[in-house]
């Protein structure tokens, strides 16, 4: 049965739109290790386009 999962990581900075990219890579090496893959990535937009949150979209085969 394929299971998903979604996280979402906030853009900061003073125009926003900067993710914390160790944050990031961090999150994902560790859900990696549990059997996540990404599946899709989509910002998340507010005024001006600025983007407010980064929302992946992760999935995996849960065999039980």
């Amino acid at each position: 049965m394929l299971e998903y999962r979604v996280e979402q990581f906030f853009a900061g900075g003073f125009f926003m739109g900067k993710v914390n990219k160790a944050e990031v890579e961090n999150a994902l090496n560790e859900l990696a290790k549990q059997g996540w893959e990404v599946i899709t990535v989509a910002p998340l937009n507010r005024f001006f386009g600025e983007t407010h949150y980064v929302m992946y979209t992760l999935g995996r085969n849960n065999e039980d």
